[in-house]
């Protein structure tokens, strides 16, 4: 075999090794990764007496801000047949 040739081997060879390592720990996680079932937070009841000040102070515009861009869902997006009719 020629320098180049054995280059290229030696390259490919490193390049299968990488591939399959990162195959084996993505398909195989670590046995400390898994965990006994499924956690969940419980939210509470919100009872209905809860308090109107911190609605209040949600609503208003001089304390909160809206990152959220309004989406006009009514005009679609100028295409007579939406589903291809």
């Amino acid at each position: 075999m020629k320098k180049k040739d054995l280059i290229a081997l030696v390259i490919a060879v490193i390049i299968f090794l990488v591939a399959g390592y990162l195959a084996y720990t993505q398909l195989m996680p670590k046995k400390s990764a898994q965990t006994d079932g499924v956690k969940v937070e419980v939210v509470g009841v919100i009872e209905s007496g809860f308090d109107d000040s911190a609605m209040t102070q949600l609503t208003d515009p001089t304390q909160t801000r809206d990152f959220g861009l309004p989406f006009d869902l009514t005009k679609g997006l100028g295409n007579a047949a939406v589903f291809g009719q």
